[in-house]
């Protein structure tokens, strides 16, 4: 490797933090309607914390799709006290989904979690559908 292509200040051994994305496949033409992220409205505090409502900043679009969907609404509630919030960030070609930034002494797997991207990108993939028509 040449020396151009060396980092100057390389950082010493790994970062101590990492995020989960999910990953779709696909764009739509107007990106603006896949740009989006879930907020909890919470209620109660430390141990009686508890998400009471899940809140959608994004295109009506999405937003529509997205909160008309119970199950993932349901899901949603359970997640995002640990999540804090989701985020949706559409690139080229391809559209992450994706939560908080974890300590790596936190190295769980939360399978809830999985389902509810797994949920908002199936509403994703019939958008990026209906906009190639």
């Amino acid at each position: 490797m040449s020396d151009r292509y060396q980092d100057p200040n390389p950082l010493p051994g790994s970062l101590q933090y990492y995020q989960v994305h999910y990953i779709v496949e696909g764009s739509a033409p107007d990106r603006s309607l896949l740009i989006g992220r879930c907020i909890p409205v919470t209620k109660g505090h430390f141990g009686s914390k508890r998400v009471v409502k899940v809140k959608w900043e994004t295109s009506d679009v999405l937003a529509n799709a997205l909160q008309s969907d119970s199950q993932l609404d349901a899901l949603l509630k359970d997640v995002l006290l640990n999540e804090g919030e989701i985020r949706i960030d559409p690139l080229n070609d391809h559209v992450r989904i994706y939560g908080r930034w974890k300590h790596d002494e936190e190295p769980e797997f939360n399978p809830k979690m999985f389902e509810a991207a797994d949920r908002i990108a199936m509403h994703i993939k019939e958008i990026i559908g209906k906009d190639k028509k």
